[in-house]
């Protein structure tokens, strides 16, 4: 999952923590006591940031971000870190960055992974001879990154054929061949955007709200028939809903911050986050959650009775169904990650979950590349 945007990555070093699954070898201490892992850093120089995270399986983590105004795509295949293979930006991208992303692998009646997992990144760029943003999609097809085309808005002007005057935030697989990706439009400012597509043929969503200064940041669902997209009203927090006909907006508890995360769990169960706030939908309406840490940028859940969220000041939290305590991130992470993007890798014997963002450059000392990963499993 992925929330707000990458921006400049200047002065920061992009970060990740996993939690290993119950029941395997412990790999060594965490840190500060933490349960999460670091794992070995990624050989890509610093500055570069990291803002969204999917994992098809623990052996198949995808991360993406921005690196030196480049879009940033990073793979972890269990053992390390490498940057898959791809042809370069177009020249005239300014700041051209990577938001979101989404990995899922088939799985057969044995739980046997099929195949090349599907994985789709979105994100956006300023085209210098356009004048103008524009969206950036990719995929990857088993062996390079490849630039997909993203359609023109309905009243887009310009003659080139190119998309224009929207970015990408956020994207979801809601099934094989099955994606949904939002953002936002900037003529007219604040118009909501949402695409459907199979990863490489998009389509723009007819119907969203109408909503003045509104932006959607983050996007996830349980089946067609039921995703859940969150952002922005100015800046106060938004939720949108699609059920399989149309999209409409959903009231929420008002929010002093936009929401910048959602993940779905079933159609009666979903969570979003962002500034200071989580929410939970129980079917019929949005509530709020107490948590115990200040800020909330990011949530993950395994179950109505595992979840995960990741703060702006490196706190983490954990819910199990009754009550939620606070965790550390290991050192030399704790207190000065900016937690951005969450994902879980299911698997047997449990799954491991994923948290990415971002730290200052000195503000800890860390390896010469300048890089963290920390992972977990519940």
């Amino acid at each position: 999952m992925s929330g707000g945007s990458a921006g400049r990555a200047g002065g920061v070093a992009g970060v990740a923590i996993l939690l290993p699954a119950r029941g395997e070898p412990d790999s060594g201490p965490g840190g500060s006591g933490s349960p999460w892992r670091v794992p070995a850093p990624f050989a890509v120089e610093a500055p570069h940031a990291l803002t969204g995270v999917a994992a098809a399986s623990p052996s198949d983590v995808w991360a993406v971000g921005q690196s030196r105004g480049r879009p940033l795509i990073v793979h972890w295949d269990g053992a390390g870190w490498s940057t898959p293979p791809g042809a370069p930006p177009r020249a005239s991208l300014v700041g051209a960055g990577l938001e979101g992303v989404t990995a899922l692998r088939s799985y057969d009646v044995g739980g046997q992974g099929g195949g090349t997992a599907e994985v789709i990144a979105v994100g956006g760029a300023y085209d210098r001879l356009l004048g103008v943003e524009v969206p950036l999609i990719e995929r990857w097809d088993g062996a390079s990154r490849l630039e997909v085309s993203a359609p023109l808005l309905p009243d887009a002007g310009g003659d080139s054929g190119v998309a224009r005057g929207y970015v990408l935030t956020d994207v979801t697989l809601v099934a094989p061949g099955e994606a949904w990706a939002v953002g936002h439009a900037f003529e007219p400012v604040g118009r909501l955007v949402a695409l459907y597509g199979d990863g490489d043929r998009w389509r723009v969503a007819e119907g969203l709200p109408d909503v003045p200064q509104g932006k959607l940041l983050a996007v996830s669902g349980t089946s067609a028939h039921d995703v859940w997209a969150v952002g922005a009203e100015g800046r106060s927090g938004l939720i949108v809903h699609f059920d399989g006909t149309s999209w409409r907006r959903v009231p929420c508890p008002s929010t002093r911050s936009p929401l910048s995360d959602v993940t779905a769990v079933a159609p009666d169960d979903a969570w979003c986050a962002g500034g200071g706030t989580v929410l939970r939908w129980n079917g019929r309406k949005w509530g709020n959650v107490k948590i115990p840490i200040d800020s909330a940028n990011t949530v993950t859940a395994i179950s109505s009775t595992d979840v995960w969220v990741g703060g702006g000041r490196g706190e983490l939290a954990h819910y199990d169904g009754r009550r939620w305590t606070p965790t550390s991130a290991p050192d030399p992470l704790r207190d000065t990650a900016v937690w951005r993007g969450s994902a879980v890798a299911a698997h047997t014997p449990g799954p491991v979950v994923w948290m990415v963002g971002s730290r200052r450059l000195g503000d800890t000392t860390s390896p010469s590349r300048d890089h963290s990963t920390t992972a977990h499993e519940a």
